[in-house]
This record gives C-alpha cells, structure tokens and sequence, in this order.
C-alpha cells in the first residue's frame, strides 16, 4: 500500500510540473504579443520632449541637435548617438538622454558657463573656465579679458597659453561682481594687472597676487568710494597688500 501511495503522488508530482512549465510558457508568449502590440501602436511614439538644465540653448535648437522629435518610436532610437552630438556643442558640459514612462524622451543639461570675452585675430568670444570657447560674442554682460595675444578662434577651440590661465583665472574670481567689471586688461604683465569697473575706477594689482585674495577687499573699498562719491584709481600694491585710493586729477582739483 505504501508503493502504490508513492508511485501515485510522484505521478501527479510530474503532471503538476509539466502544467506549471505549460502557464509560464502561455504567460511569456501573452507578454511577449503584448510588447510587440505595443512597439506597433501609437502608445511607443514619443510624445514630447522634455530639456531641463539649459540656459543658454533653446529647447528647439537641443532637439534639432539630437535629432528626436514627437512622433518616433520610443524604442528605435539611439540615444548614446544623440547625446554624443549633443556633447559636441561647446556650450554642453554634460549631457543626459533617457526614456521616461510611458512615452516621453527626457533630455538634462549642464551647460558651461562664460566668465570671460576675449579678444583674438578674427572677433571677440565667450569662454568658460575651463577654457572653451562657446561663441562669439553678442552683446554678453561679462569681463573683457584684453592684452592677450590669441590667433582664430572657433566655437569648441581651446585656447592655451600660461597668461591665458591666469586671465581666466581672475576672470573667474570676479564671478560674484561680475557685473560691476568691464575690463581686465594685460597689456602690462606681468608687471601689473589693471582692471577697470563698469562705472569709472580703475585697480591695480600685482602680478603675484592670487586671484581671489584681494577681491572682498577691492568690493568694500569699492562700495565705500562709490558712497562718498569719490572716484579714481585703486592701487592693491603696496607693500603691506591694503588698497591706496588716488582721485582723479578733476576730483583733486574739486576738493
């Protein structure tokens, strides 16, 4: 009795095996005529494209770099290729294409950031930090890097040269009050770095200076010139490092 109770649960062991193996198969073929409905239906076409991140590049302009629009197959498109010729505007540090449920392409920018104009052989350019020359200028409220001797330059060039570091380094420090400067001048380093503000003062600092270091107190002895109404040349010097203020002629001859 105990071998016919033993051969009989094995046998519905073995039926109970092939009916499970028969579900799953019936289960992934259903999948599987879904998903390929699915890729044939209008619910795969991309409904929208979605840039966050940009400033400077307008959404229109990012999509017709990469190439994707409303209306393609979600699932057919090559978003490593798309992003590769996103990352080759110079204006993108870094770029991030994917695909979001159900149907949308989400496109996020880094953008690179201008700090400086400079001038060189065949125009006037924006460029970065790190160096990259992003466009040529039109009408961008930033420093004037001038002094510099660049040959041509072109959207994506990096421009190179120990003084070129250094002038974007200082244009860099001046990030915060950008606003407030219209030239950074070279023409005689490395003896002296001149700057010039956007409303009539004129500072100079010394070739050995850290960029940064002498920056919070240019901008409060700026703020306390501009409150007295004084205006003229800013020297940064000296040797104990403290700005010296020089009026101009006209002011000296008021007073």
């Amino acid at each position: 009795m105990l071998q016919d109770n033993v051969l009989a649960y094995r046998g519905r062991a073995k039926k109970n095996k092939v009916s499970r193996v028969f579900v799953v198969l019936l289960i992934s073929f259903i999948a599987l005529a879904l998903f390929a409905y699915y890729l044939a239906s209008p619910l795969a076409l991309v409904d929208k494209v979605e840039v966050t991140g940009n400033s400077y590049l307008q959404p229109a302009d990012i999509q017709q770099l990469v190439g994707l629009e409303p209306g393609m197959n979600m699932w057919r498109l090559h978003l490593g290729a798309s992003r590769d010729k996103l990352s080759a505007n110079p204006w993108v540090l870094e770029a991030r294409i994917r695909r979001k449920f159900p149907n949308s392409i989400l496109i996020s920018l880094e953008e690179r950031i201008g700090v400086a104009v400079v001038m060189s052989a065949n125009g006037n350019w924006i460029v970065a930090e790190d160096k990259v020359v992003l466009a040529e200028n039109d009408g961008f409220s930033l420093p004037w890097v001038t002094g510099l001797e660049l040959g041509a330059l072109t959207p994506g060039t990096i421009v190179e040269g120990q003084t070129v570091d250094l002038a974007l380094a200082w244009a860099n420090a001046f990030q915060p009050i950008a606003w407030q400067i219209s030239e950074i001048n070279f023409d005689s380093y490395p003896v002296v770095i001149t700057v010039f503000t956007t409303d009539g003062y004129k500072v100079l600092f010394d070739s050995f200076t850290a960029p940064g270091d002498k920056i919070q107190d240019f901008a409060v002895l700026l703020e306390e010139l501009r409150r007295s109404g004084q205006k003229g040349i800013i020297d940064f010097r000296g040797l104990q490092g403290r700005g010296i203020f020089i009026p101009w002629p006209e002011n000296s001859a008021e007073e």
